[in-house]
């Protein structure tokens, strides 16, 4: 329609043809005015009208806009509050003295080995502690106290005690001694130097922090890594942290460093990177399942060291993901429900939903059937070895049969099945050795937790590894006092080019806690 027809627009208000209006009236000054002026004035006044009605109207919808698109202030990033009062920490405990160096009192060289928990004379803590949960165990832990420990988190758990008592007891029976102890302090240094001041591990970045520290005077080169793994680097390195037994509450301080401010940073970190549906660090990575779940580990075994309810929802979380990841009745690979599983980011699940489970979170069981029939598919029934992405995948086979053997304990706990003795069996065909393309930190690590959970910390399959994993590590450790890099290792095997030496100081520190990070499952002997 084009408009209303010249019989309505000639009505006036009274509903009369304005034809019938008495002529006594006479027009209107609005109507001489109109009768009077050119139809150009009229034209051009319209016009100009028109104009600033439809300016009027774009400058309120552009405020409008601007309004729309304009964000409120940024929230404060979500920080841990002051940490609780430790429930069970002696309170007349001294802060460890910062230039102790090694004297680290978690193992006397005297001590006598144990069956269970107990304080040592001469023990700075002064407090013994009962067994811990047996890794074993299915049932959620309530009521905590601060260094309570677990078998599948942090600090040793079961018979390996945690550092308030029990640990320097029993490091010893494992075949470690005061040679493990002080390398796993000296990177636990080093790492604690090298924490960026966001609370993270960055892969290349962490070569700023050298120097500023004017007691160290070398360089930790080379600079290997990529960025894009600094989430991962950064849940190593508190992996590290937690197995030794240190939390956000520990008071113990090196190098005018406090170690609970480092777990409590990195820790911090982790929360403001979890999004919300749980994954840690960003999903632009092309390996970002390998982030998330060792961040994901952190944080459960984080939750299952302390109880804090400070992170146990970011922990929850965390798992929800890991499980929403999963490929339906299979593994896991580089990203979410890609399709494709392998074995070495499925061996990382399973250590997250292992410590979820004895730490209180939940999981479907389905977690655990899909990674059966993952290993399944990938295992050689005759020699035990297992593949990364097929049965026939030789080249990764060495750490892939590592992942496995400890995946099967873990979840199944059945020493009977002979695909675990037949793969440690194959693992001992290939024991540590440092030297161009021999050196695998990464195999090392693995091997060795399935080692020793096979048969530690005494049995003859565990005693034929672990001198070879100790000479290979400790002997190559950098020890110079005087340079930056002491404590760490150089990022010289094949997995270092992606962590570099973040990553191998991490790993290596973790494998060298292998005599109480974990109890054993199948008990000791």
């Amino acid at each position: 329609m084009s408009g209303p027809s010249p019989q309505w627009r000639s009505i006036d208000e009274n509903c009369e043809p304005r034809a019938f209006r008495p002529e006594t009236e006479g027009p209107s000054l609005f109507e001489r005015l109109i009768s009077k002026t050119p139809w150009w004035s009229l034209s051009t006044g319209l016009h100009v009208a028109l104009a600033l009605l439809i300016g009027f109207l774009w400058a309120v919808q552009a405020r409008e806009d601007v309004e729309a698109v304009t964000v409120s202030a940024p929230r404060k990033p979500r920080l841990l509050p002051d940490m609780d009062k430790p429930r069970d920490l002696d309170p007349n405990k001294k802060i460890l003295d910062v230039q102790k160096s090694v004297e680290d009192p978690v193992y006397r060289k005297d001590a006598e080995e144990a069956d269970r928990n107990e304080t040592a004379d001469e023990e700075e803590f002064q407090k013994a502690k009962g067994d811990s949960l047996d890794f074993v165990s299915d049932k959620p832990l309530k009521g905590r106290g601060t260094y309570d420990v677990i078998g599948g988190g942090a600090g040793g758990g079961g018979r390996y005690g945690s550092r308030l008592g029990g640990k320097q007891n029993l490091v010893a029976r494992g075949g470690g001694g005061s040679d493990t102890e002080d390398a796993v302090l000296a990177a636990l240094r080093w790492l604690a130097r090298h924490q960026s001041s966001d609370g993270s591990w960055k892969t290349r970045g962490h070569v700023r922090k050298c120097g500023q520290n004017p007691k160290y005077a070398g360089q930790c080169v080379p600079n290997l890594g990529r960025e894009d793994f600094d989430p991962g680097n950064t849940g190593l390195a508190l992996l590290a942290f937690l197995g030794a037994g240190y939390s956000h509450l520990s008071r113990d301080t090196y190098d005018g460093i406090s170690f609970g401010d480092v777990v409590r940073n990195g820790l911090q970190w982790m929360i403001k990177n979890q999004d919300p549906e749980g994954c840690v660090g960003s999903r632009n990575a092309h390996h970002y399942m390998y982030n998330h779940l060792i961040c994901a580990l952190a944080f459960s075994e984080a939750y299952g060291l302390t109880g804090s309810q400070l992170f146990k929802d970011n922990a929850q979380k965390a798992v929800d993901f890991t499980i929403q990841a999963q490929n339906p009745d299979s593994g896991w690979r580089y990203s979410a429900r890609c399709g494709d599983s392998d074995t070495s980011v499925t061996g990382w699940a399973v250590m997250v939903l292992k410590s979820a489970e004895i730490s209180g979170l939940t999981f479907p069981r389905s977690g655990y059937e899909g990674t059966r029939k993952w290993l399944d598919s990938v295992t050689d029934s005759a020699y035990g070895y297992v593949g990364y992405m097929s049965k026939d995948h030789y080249e990764e086979r060495k750490a892939m049969t590592g992942v496995g053997v400890m995946s099967r304990i873990f979840m199944d706990r059945n020493k009977g099945d002979s695909r675990l003795s037949t793969g440690c069996d194959f693992l001992l065909r290939f024991k540590p050795e440092w030297g161009p393309k021999k050196t695998d930190f990464y195999y090392w690590y693995y091997a060795s937790l399935a080692l020793f959970q096979f048969d530690g910390p005494s049995g003859p399959k565990w005693k034929a590894w672990n001198q070879d994993m100790k000479d290979a590590l400790i002997k190559h450790q950098e020890a110079d006092k005087g340079s930056c890099k002491n404590g760490s290792w150089d990022p010289v095997d094949r997995w270092s080019g992606a962590g570099g030496r973040v990553y191998a100081t991490g790993i290596n520190c973790l494998t060298l806690e292998v005599y109480y990070r974990y109890a054993n499952v199948f008990g000791t002997k």
